[in-house]
């Protein structure tokens, strides 16, 4: 049995100012590609000592903006001279994400996936491991025969996401035929702060997955949420179920479909303290437990945001609290920053601006000076810095030299590889942490004795009433209300 890994895993929002290049991706290749996979945990050493895997290639980011579209066709060009050149293959693993973007064009996935199954061929079996904030359109449906993603937000089961794609694919394969495939797109598109499924009615929605699949007796059930800042037309929910009987895979899917677009006006963003990012300061200043963590979620790094916004950083300079309240903002992405810090060395004064070098739409660079406090290494052992924290005017500022969110190392809702240059220190004494993402992470959570998810402009807003939608296919909840749907799902052809 001969099996291919090929796939492109990066979420692009479409309404950041930041384009995709390959310094921002981690690329895999050869052996190192196959070792990047535990599968003879995922199947057993005897089954996977029987496969032969062929590494194509697997590039790997987290949200970011639109990828360069002559990074992606050189990266497709590669897929298919490699491929081309492994000869027959009885598989492919496809570990992708669902909302990537190349910068003017739409369906990056389609293409890629597309271009593969020109390669291969009809008969083999493409399986891919998926993020629910991906978009499963009708077009990808047909393309892949098996496609997996996860049940948690945050997403604590990737691993187990990947590894039942991984076990699907070698048990299609064995058994000589593929199953029959139900999808139906729902016509709602919601952030992820509004679909956790720590919380109601997230947790029974997608809590509903295993017994359905139980129940009406498939082989695979999945919900994706789709991604909801990109302006492409295939943005939307959906549920693909499969599975031998293909009438049973139909009800599944629709049963799925159902439930999640009755749930629709429920789903909200259920955190104990939300606001605006004046309300979140005054929350601090009100004598929360400290530290509160803030999310800054219209600078969303995990969801595509530019990273280096400063409205937060001016909303709070310009407020007296400074000067009681010890304040952290974490992941400014400012790499010109950070060299000079380097360069400086701990204990020096810069007085260069910050942040807002790629996008000053919600406030310009900030200036300082700034006292360079710590230089701050590496957690995957990267010998040079990967960020500074400065201080000045009252704050602290942890400066970093690419977009990563401020996680502590093993972070369960991380795979390996995507978190790229990540900048960690340990937030004990501060009264307040800034954090450039939405929902927060398990890190983050272990860390806080209070959070707020503040309503902040960017690339990644939560308002859907400030995101200016032009693509997308309507009527789509929220940004329309009351019209009639159909939610019957369709049985989508394999390849032919």
């Amino acid at each position: 049995m001969r099996i291919a890994i090929v796939g492109v895993h990066i979420e692009s929002s479409t309404f950041t100012a930041h384009v995709t290049t390959e310094s921002d991706f981690s690329f895999r290749r050869g052996q190192e590609l196959v070792e990047s996979f535990p599968f003879a945990e995922w199947l057993g050493e005897e089954t996977a000592a029987q496969i032969e895997w062929v590494p194509v290639v697997h590039a790997v980011t987290g949200a970011s903006g639109p990828i360069d579209p002559v990074l992606f066709d050189a990266l497709l060009e590669e897929i298919r001279e490699t491929l081309t050149a492994a000869g027959p293959v009885d598989g492919v693993y496809l570990p992708i994400h669902g909302a990537a973007t190349v910068l003017g064009r739409e369906d990056a996935e389609e293409a890629l996936v597309g271009l593969v199954r020109d390669v291969v061929g009809p008969g083999p079996v493409l399986s891919a491991s998926m993020d629910p904030h991906g978009n499963l359109s009708e077009t990808l449906a047909g393309l892949v025969d098996l496609a997996a993603c996860h049940r948690h937000a945050p997403h604590i089961d990737h691993l187990l996401t990947r590894e039942r794609a991984v076990q699907n694919l070698v048990a299609t394969i064995r058994r000589g035929t593929k199953p029959a495939k139900a999808w139906v797109r729902i016509p709602v598109l919601l952030p992820g702060e509004r679909t956790s499924t720590v919380v109601e009615p997230g947790r029974s929605v997608f809590g509903r997955l295993l017994p359905a699949i139980v129940d009406h007796g498939v082989l695979d059930a999945n919900l994706y949420i789709g991604f909801a800042w990109a302006d492409e037309p295939r943005c939307a929910a959906s549920a693909f179920v499969t599975g031998d009987d293909a009438e049973a895979a139909l009800a599944c899917a629709e049963e799925l479909a159902r439930a999640y677009w009755d749930a629709r006006e429920d789903f909200a963003i259920v955190v104990d303290h939300v606001g605006s990012f004046a309300e979140a300061l005054d929350f601090v200043d009100s004598g929360a437990p400290a530290p509160v963590v803030i999310s800054d979620s219209g600078d969303n790094v995990t969801a595509g945001g530019s990273g280096d916004l400063t409205y937060a950083l001016h909303e709070t300079m310009a407020r007296p609290l400074t000067q009681r309240r010890r304040i952290l903002f974490t992941g400014i992405t400012d790499p010109a920053a950070v060299a000079e810090a380097v360069a400086a060395g701990a204990g020096a004064t810069l007085t260069l601006s910050i942040g807002a070098g790629l996008d000053p739409r919600h406030g310009g660079p900030v200036a300082g000076p700034w006292r360079v406090v710590s230089l701050v290494p590496s957690l995957v052992g990267d010998p040079e810095p990967v960020g500074a924290l400065l201080r000045g005017r009252g704050v602290d500022v942890l400066v970093q030299r690419s977009r990563s969110a401020f996680i502590a190392p093993g972070d369960p809702a991380f795979p390996p590889g995507v978190q790229k240059d990540g900048a960690w220190i340990d937030p004990t004494g501060y009264d307040a942490v800034v954090v450039k993402n939405g929902y927060q992470f398990p890190t983050q959570l272990a860390v806080a004795n209070s959070s707020f998810l503040a309503l902040t402009p960017g690339g990644t807003d939560l308002d859907p009433e400030r995101i200016r939608f032009t693509r997308v296919h309507r009527p789509l909840f929220p940004l329309d209300r009351d019209f009639p749907v159909d939610l019957t799902a369709r049985l989508v052809p394999s390849a032919s």
